[in-house]
């Protein structure tokens, strides 16, 4: 029987990316994410980590330096102290979250989705930036109300969204739960979440948005780095 899964992914190079341990804190998190739902993606990586390591298997060892031991050591400590600092719950998670948000994501949540610091972004548009520990990257949790629009705009780089509940469609897809919309520099798109229900995204912004409507040169300077 064919898996039922989202349908549209993160691309090749990032799910390589990943398997590699080279992609950004928070694209590690959005990746790993659509990973928990995504059982083609998983099957994926898993493929790439295999043949990773077959790749080092059949590669000829190198001598060591010097003090590469030691380096080596001091960079799994430093891992660890990493994973330790992970932001943990402040408080317990309530059923819809838990139910909504799936690992890693939920542990970069101090609170349950209503309880988040929501900013309105627009008629029924509402965003909650989050700490993601990666600073060069834009990381927020948006909520469309039913019916209601992002406005119109590009990209500086690269915008990752995964929906986690709902729908919206943007004139190119339509995507729901576990779906991933990977939008470039040269799509201009209108983000319109389904009649049906409310729609929860996260998005991972790479060199920032800019709105195209005709309000764009008063909203542009206005928008949140």
């Amino acid at each position: 029987m064919a898996d039922i899964g989202p349908h549209h992914h993160p691309e090749a190079d990032l799910l390589l990316d990943y398997a590699a341990g080279k992609t950004s804190q928070a694209g590690s998190v959005l990746v790993a994410t659509h990973l928990a739902l995504c059982p083609t993606c998983r099957r994926e990586v898993r493929d790439y980590e295999s043949l990773g390591g077959l790749l080092m298997e059949t590669t000829p060892p190198e001598s060591l330096s010097d003090g590469a031991l030691s380096a080596v050591l001091a960079r799994l400590d430093d891992s660890i102290d990493e994973a330790e600092d992970l932001p943990r719950p402040m408080q317990p998670l309530d059923p819809e979250t838990v139910r909504l948000v799936p690992e890693p994501l939920r542990s970069f949540l101090s609170a349950g989705i209503d309880a988040l610091p929501w900013k309105t972004r627009g008629i029924g548009v509402r965003e909650a930036m989050l700490d993601i520990g990666d600073p060069a990257v834009r990381t927020s949790l948006v909520r469309i109300a039913p019916g209601g629009r992002v406005l119109s705009h590009t990209h500086g780089d690269v915008e990752h969204t995964l929906v986690l509940k709902g729908a919206y469609s943007d004139g190119i897809g339509r995507y729901a739960r576990g779906d991933v919309c990977v939008a470039t520099p040269e799509i201009d798109h209108t983000p319109v979440a389904d009649m049906s229900e409310e729609c929860l995204c996260l998005i991972v912004v790479e060199g920032g948005l800019k709105f195209t409507g005709p309000f764009s040169r008063l909203l542009n300077p206005l928008m949140p780095r």
